[in-house]
């Protein structure tokens, strides 16, 4: 997975101090005088005080709207409408976006599939990892044109890492998988979010799904081991690492995100929307263009006419 660029710390903010202290006007005004005069200097200087230390503390949240949790908590179902629910004149009008990287081609003799035929599309990531953060924006959009799911729920990627240093995009909004359920007629989606956004183990994924991983999101196929988010679409394509760079959605809540998707020309409408049709398409490739009410849509035939169709490797 490249190394995306990280996010610098937003200037904190802060108001000129006033300058509280009354001076005595009057020499001969007398003690009485005198000490209300200092009564007040010192009620000036108290409120002057306050004053930096609220308009500091507001100036400081006001640079990262999004207030961090730990863990997972169910997804308003308002919020997930609003994700699954963009506009189709968005959708056609984001394209690709400012997805450069369409998922490569696998090297696959025979496409996977579950017991009943259906292609088998799985997904693996970690609550913590900003990258999958940004790419579940476009998975919930786009397998919801496919099926439904059930228990969302929404986290934010993590603040620092196990030993303590800032992790790269921290406290990217986001949904997380685990918990979650999704049916559909077309394919069979598989979700493991191996570890929560405090770097606790959450899903294991099966010996089935760990191979598949150590096979493709490996050399030759990626210059790096084990990149996530990684997905696999059938064996017959797969995505190793975000499409699109996290940092679009920096200092946002999940609210103020979700809002942008239905702008086409908002930089996380590009990037998530743009994932989402990508995977749409790629989807769509594994399913024989099925169902027909996506796949015909004249965005997703374009990007699907621009997978690759031959495997290749990192040299």
């Amino acid at each position: 997975m490249s190394k995306q660029p990280g996010r610098r710390p937003a200037p904190k903010r802060r108001p000129q101090a006033r300058k509280g202290r009354t001076v005595v006007a009057a020499h001969s005004a007398g003690k009485r005088s005198d000490r209300t005069s200092w009564i007040i200097a010192a009620v000036v200087i108290a409120i002057g005080v306050a004053l930096v230390f609220v308009f500091a503390g507001s100036s400081h949240s006001g640079t990262n709207t999004n207030v961090w949790f730990k863990g997972d908590k169910p997804a308003p179902a308002s919020l997930v409408a609003q994700v699954t629910g963009v506009p189709a004149s968005t959708i056609s009008k984001v394209g690709k976006g400012s997805v450069t990287d369409l998922p490569l081609k696998l090297p696959a003799t025979s496409p996977l599939k579950a017991a009943d035929g259906k292609p088998r599309i799985i997904y693996m990531g970690a609550e913590y990892c900003p990258f999958c953060g940004a790419e579940r924006w476009g998975i919930l959009n786009a397998l919801s044109r496919f099926g439904t799911f059930k228990n969302v729920q929404i986290t934010d990627s993590a603040q620092t890492t196990p030993t303590g240093v800032a992790e790269t995009d921290p406290d990217t909004p986001t949904f997380s998988f685990h918990g979650a359920t999704y049916s559909s007629p077309y394919i069979q989606f598989e979700t493991v979010e191996q570890e929560d956004n405090s770097y606790r183990t959450l899903e294991t994924p099966t010996k089935e799904q760990g191979t598949l991983e150590s096979t493709y999101d490996a050399p030759p196929y990626v210059s790096g081991t084990g990149s996530i988010p990684f997905i696999d679409f059938a064996n017959e394509y797969m995505i190793s690492g975000a499409s699109y760079d996290p940092t679009v959605l920096a200092n946002k809540t999940h609210a103020q995100a979700a809002a942008a998707l239905a702008d086409p020309t908002s930089a996380i409408s590009q990037g998530a929307v743009g994932t989402a049709n990508t995977i749409t398409a790629t989807i769509c490739k594994v399913t024989n263009d099925t169902p027909a009410n996506v796949c015909t849509i004249p965005a997703i035939k374009s990007i699907e006419a621009e997978l690759p169709t031959t495997v290749v490797k990192q040299s």
